[in-house]
């Protein structure tokens, strides 16, 4: 008997060709099929290894400086604390105590942290630079030299950091004392402004990493998944987080900040990397796709002439 039998098969290529014919559904295909191809996971777990050495050097710097120039225990230092670990939902105030507690404003975790945070981030953006050389197919003799690729990690940095800024102001002044009392209004604000922040950033990012002659239209697609995704996740983040770490409970409080952290992270970077294969399925067609078909190196590897026996 083979398998699968010839009634399933028969329901799974009607499938496949109905699939093909309805756009939303083809170009959604196209996508996750393109991701695959280009090892996105693989890339998403790089840039969460590197953003996970690089998340909790930042946070320290941060509350270090903040420390250091308004008063460790002032009250413009919790509330800025606060607003920058509201990103990171369910697993910000563990974050704050556990930062809290290493904090003690000194130069020696000030220059520290910052070292740490450059490797990290340094990390992060070389990952995303090869994961967007991949999905637009760049050859490898066209790979940037080292002080390129330095630049274009540094101009991520500023874009990430800048669009982090931004939001961490945004809420800071939204729990400001005179605007609690239009609390009703601020909650969709907030949500707006954030939306703007974060498509801003997706742009400048994708721009970066986009090929020189791409034009700022076809960016768009990407722009609009990244940022709406990436403010949907930070507003549904208590759920995703909740669920993900419901069965953690009893695990150790620092493990459970790893586990959310990483979570978090890899939720983030399989956006990123959806986003710009978005942009790279629109920009090529490279859409409709059959649910069976074979990834490109497969299909190389297929086409290749046999090689010959050695000996």
């Amino acid at each position: 008997m083979r398998f699968p039998p010839a009634f399933v098969q028969g329901g799974l290529d009607a499938l496949d060709r109905a699939q093909q014919r309805f756009r939303p559904t083809a170009f959604g295909v196209g996508v996750i099929k393109r991701y695959g191809d280009d090892r996105g996971g693989m890339y998403a777990a790089l840039i969460t290894f590197y953003g996970l050495l690089a998340v909790f050097p930042l946070l320290l710097l941060f509350v270090t400086f903040t420390s250091m120039v308004l008063g460790k225990n002032s009250e413009a230092t919790r509330r800025l604390t606060h607003s920058a670990l509201s990103q990171f939902p369910v697993i910000g105030d563990k974050l704050a105590s556990s930062i809290g507690s290493l904090s003690s404003g000194s130069i020696v975790a000030f220059v520290a942290s910052a070292l740490f945070l450059l490797w990290g981030a340094l990390g992060v953006t070389s990952a995303l630079q090869m994961a967007a050389n991949r999905a637009w197919r760049r050859p490898r003799h066209e790979d940037p030299n080292l002080w390129i690729r330095t630049a274009r990690g540094l101009l991520l940095l500023g874009v990430i950091a800048a669009s982090v800024v931004l939001i961490t102001v945004l809420v800071g002044v939204s729990t400001s004392g005179y605007l609690r009392q239009f609390s009703e209004l601020l909650g969709p604000a907030l949500i707006l402004l954030s939306l703007l922040v974060n498509l801003g950033a997706y742009y400048l990012a994708l721009r970066i990493l986009a090929p020189p002659e791409l034009r700022a239209r076809e960016l768009l697609p990407g722009v609009i998944v990244g940022g709406v995704g990436w403010t949907a996740l930070q507003n549904l983040g208590s759920y995703l987080l909740n669920h993900q770490l419901q069965r953690t409970s009893a695990i150790y409080g620092f493990f459970a900040i790893v586990l959310g952290l990483i979570f978090w992270l890899n939720l983030g970077a399989q956006l990123f990397i959806y986003a710009t294969e978005v942009n790279v399925v629109s920009a090529e067609h490279a859409w409709p796709r059959g649910l069976f078909e074979a990834s490109d190196e497969v299909k190389a590897e297929l086409d290749a002439p046999p090689r010959a026996p050695e000996g």
